[in-house]
């Protein structure tokens, strides 16, 4: 399917060409609603012809994003409290993945004498790893985070600057920053090799970008189909694999990978599991199902398991740190 053949397009969405090769060939992947926050609307995917990037086309248009993240968009959530809202299981596990990045990123990038360490963290959201981050020696922190009221909260709470809008409408001094983190916020940058390359100037010698994203080659990928979580359409813009990844970023001038991990299939699962549930279940009973399957002696159960097969098959997201 060539983009100059698209023939309807819904208001507020555009065309574009791969965002990691320019190739204006691409073969539909899937099509389908907005499972999470139920946006109304039918959204595409497809992959590139000549490099296989599977990418969102049409998409939404940048000066219309905003209407896709309404307030009560997860990520939002705690901005005004931050880790002291979250209680529960829930609350350990992202405390612990939280302090194992923090910790990772404190060792990769060592002080400096006579100043601070400089942290970007883009799409900071509540600012749960910036929090973080606060508590380690010897590191500044600031963030960008798209929500203007969430960004307002975020750094109201921490007393840290937080650019509110897009990253592709910052502006930042080149060679400023040590570290720069993108939690599950590559797959939403509208032009995400632009934005790479951007952040790679951003980064003094020797600094280091560590990154997340849902890895759509994952086995719950391939379980979950059309429902997988990490497809979120209309706001994820890619979906990427390994190996796109790798090719994005190696095109944006990140040669060394310091550090590659698997991560997150339970979530990653289970919230897929509720959007095919809603899908064909009554609201009640799936949202019950749900619950049962949030409870920490679930959790518990399976933990085991999921941690051996994302070791052994690759887990719903790719984690990984590269200079």
């Amino acid at each position: 399917m060539a983009i100059k053949q698209l023939s309807s397009i819904e208001p507020g969405l555009e065309a574009t060409a791969c965002l990691l090769c320019g190739g204006d060939l691409a073969t539909p992947v899937l099509h389908g609603p907005d499972y999470f926050m139920h946006v109304a609307g039918q959204y595409a995917l497809v992959r590139c012809g000549r490099c296989g990037l599977v990418y969102q086309n049409p998409r939404p248009a940048l000066g219309q994003i905003g209407r896709y993240y309404p307030q009560h968009y997860g990520s939002y959530g705690s901005a005004q409290q931050g880790l002291k809202a979250r209680r529960g299981l829930m609350a350990a596990v992202i405390r612990r993945g939280q302090t194992a990045r923090s910790r990772l990123l404190d060792a990769r990038v060592p002080p400096v004498a006579g100043r601070a360490r400089r942290l970007l963290d883009i799409g900071c959201a509540s600012g749960l790893f910036l929090e973080t981050m606060q508590r380690l020696p010897g590191w500044q922190v600031e963030g960008v985070e798209l929500d203007q009221a969430t960004a307002q909260a975020t750094s109201a709470r921490l007393g840290v600057p937080v650019f509110a809008g897009p990253f592709e409408q910052a502006a930042f001094q080149c060679g400023s920053f040590d570290a720069i983190t993108l939690w599950d916020v590559l797959e939403h940058l509208h032009e995400p090799l632009s934005s790479l390359r951007s952040i790679r100037r951003l980064l003094r010698p020797g600094g280091v970008l560590f990154v997340r994203v849902p890895d759509s080659a994952s086995y719950v990928a391939r379980l979950c189909g059309r429902f997988w979580s990490g497809y979120d359409l209309p706001r994820h813009m890619v979906a990427f694999t390994p190996h796109t990844l790798a090719q994005m970023l190696g095109a944006a001038g990140f040669s060394q990978v310091l550090a590659r991990y698997p991560s997150g299939s339970y979530l990653a699962a289970l919230h897929s599991l509720r959007f095919a549930m809603d899908a064909g279940l009554p609201p009640p009973v799936a949202a019950s199902i749900h619950r049962t399957l949030l409870h920490p002696l679930a959790r518990a159960a399976v933990w085991l398991p999921q941690q051996l097969a994302d070791l052994a098959l690759g887990g719903s997201n790719i984690e990984v740190m590269v200079a």
